[in-house]
């Protein structure tokens, strides 16, 4: 489950950017259907998301106990993917282009979930 929810995040992230930079999209001509991919995406991650992240605390939780590394670059990307799945639900719901506090802080909160993906695979686990 954990490679799935990490190649899903890879997905999204990928899509998002491509939707949010236009120019780096040289190859792909419909942007319609990257919508359609990059929503679909996020509305699986919706439904996968809390229940990894939900077993995942469960297991770990002993190690919850202290402030380490791996324990605040989890809480980051939990806070980071509520944050995006709400801002992701505004967003489908009312457009991006008349929100842009919302449009703005998914995209934020798009380069905290790269970051803290990246520091939290390359932390030591005691």
């Amino acid at each position: 489950m954990r490679k799935l929810v990490v190649l899903i995040c890879i997905f999204l992230i990928i899509s998002g950017l491509l939707l949010s930079f236009p120019e780096w999209n040289l190859w792909f001509e419909h942007e319609e259907l990257l919508v359609l991919f990059h929503i679909w995406l996020g509305l699986f991650f919706m439904v996968i998301f809390p229940m990894y992240a939900w077993d995942h605390i469960r297991t770990h939780r002993h190690r919850l106990k202290s402030l380490t590394p791996v324990s605040f670059t989890g809480g980051s990307q939990l806070m980071a993917g509520i944050g995006l799945i709400l801002s992701g639900l505004i967003l489908l719901l009312y457009s991006s282009g008349g929100l842009r506090l919302a449009s703005d802080s998914h995209e934020i909160l798009t380069y905290v979930l790269i970051l803290t993906l990246i520091f939290h695979s390359r932390s030591s686990r005691n």
